[in-house]
């Protein structure tokens, strides 16, 4: 009697031990991984850092701020900038970075308002007659133009004005 017993107890311990694997296995799934965020919750997580790096560079204090002094970044322009010069016919090459203080969340923020700023760069560089970039000193008060003109618009985007100089990695007029 025992013996045709033991294929039906075979089975049903069997079936109790996958019903087991699989509830354990979900259960597991469930407790130690973590499902993937939506592109809105990454989004707000990059926010949070962005906002983070920058409340962390606020604070200040501390032995190590009070001893290193504040390390200068540049943001470079992707693309040069190009345009005729006022009252000529030759054109002006130009290709630019900023220097500012502020950190990574400003050149992110630099990045979104790129577009505006080009045209500023452009205006500027089209306004400039030929005589006057053609000195050392005229180049000088070109990059002090520029300077001013970026942060005027930057004021006018709402950001802060933080950009400390204008430095042309390549100038060209052609």
């Amino acid at each position: 009697m025992l013996k045709l017993k033991i294929p039906y107890i075979l089975t049903i311990l069997s079936v109790i031990s996958s019903i087991t694997i699989v509830v354990l296995y979900y259960v597991g799934f469930n407790i130690f991984s973590k499902p993937e965020p939506t592109p809105q919750e990454l989004l707000e997580q990059k926010l949070q850092e962005g906002n983070s790096t920058i409340i962390d560079e606020d604070s200040g204090g501390g032995l190590v701020d009070a001893l290193l002094p504040p390390k200068l970044s540049y943001f470079q322009f992707v693309l040069s900038f190009s345009s005729n010069l006022k009252h000529d016919n030759n054109i002006m090459n130009i290709e630019l970075a900023l220097a500012t203080f502020e950190g990574e969340g400003y050149h992110a923020r630099l990045k979104h308002h790129e577009p505006a700023l080009r045209k500023i760069v452009l205006d500027t560089m089209s306004e400039t007659p030929e005589e006057l970039i053609r000195t050392k000193k005229g180049k000088e008060e070109f990059a002090l133009n520029l300077l001013n003109a970026i942060n005027l618009k930057l004021e006018a985007l709402e950001e802060e004005p933080a950009i400390e100089s204008v430095h042309f990695s390549s100038f060209a007029i052609r």
